[in-house]
């Protein structure tokens, strides 16, 4: 799995993610690095990243909630319950199949007319938990807890830059990627799946 923070105030949402996608069985240690868990689209004013499960039964649930996110015709809590009920679904099946967790997690960032609009989406075997939050904020899901650094008090990122806001959030998922690769060498058993590139992507709000 992956790590993938969001980090908003108002001047603007960053978002940032790993690029490792591991194959199953894990301890072959097969995996690539060139998934795409961080998107943006400017035109809408909304930045998110994805983590878990992403390849299920020949769908690509990174890229299919990009294409859901995307149709900006569509309300937001009809575009969330869509993505909602597809890996409702999903992680359903795959924990039947697998008799394993089977996670999904949708950091979402909005600004429209200078308001900040985050939503967090978690679903876990077949069950979805939806919440709203207000900015300033900073959320980070993957799915081990050892990589989640704590979260700063609000004073000290609440009236940063944007560009400090993209700092923030890079630093701490390069954070978390070495850390697990420090876990990987010191124990042969550790599998390292959040590794890769950092990728980022910002939004300034530009109408505050």
């Amino acid at each position: 799995m992956s790590y993938i923070c969001l980090i908003a105030n108002q001047n603007g949402i960053v978002a940032s993610g790993d690029s490792r996608l591991t194959f199953q069985p894990q301890q072959l240690k097969l995996h690539i690095d060139r998934a795409q868990k961080v998107f943006s689209d400017p035109e809408q004013g909304m930045v998110w990243a994805c983590c878990g499960l992403m390849v299920f039964a020949g769908i690509n649930y990174y890229m299919m909630s990009n294409h859901i996110l995307r149709q900006n015709y569509r309300s937001m809590s009809s575009r969330l319950n869509q993505i909602s009920g597809a890996l409702c679904r999903a992680t359903a099946a795959q924990h039947w199949l697998t008799r394993k967790n089977s996670v999904f997690t949708l950091l979402v960032g909005c600004i429209k007319n200078g308001d900040i609009s985050v939503y967090v989406l978690d679903v876990v075997n077949g069950k979805a938990k939806l919440r709203t939050l207000p900015a300033p904020v900073v959320i980070q899901s993957g799915w081990n807890p050892r990589f989640h650094q704590p979260k700063p008090p609000v004073k000290e990122f609440a009236d940063e830059t944007i560009e400090q806001l993209i700092n923030r959030a890079r630093e701490r998922c390069l954070w978390a990627v070495r850390k697990d690769g420090r876990l990987a060498l010191e124990d042969e058993k550790h599998i390292q799946t959040v590794g890769g590139n950092v990728r980022v992507a910002w939004l300034e709000n530009k109408q505050q």
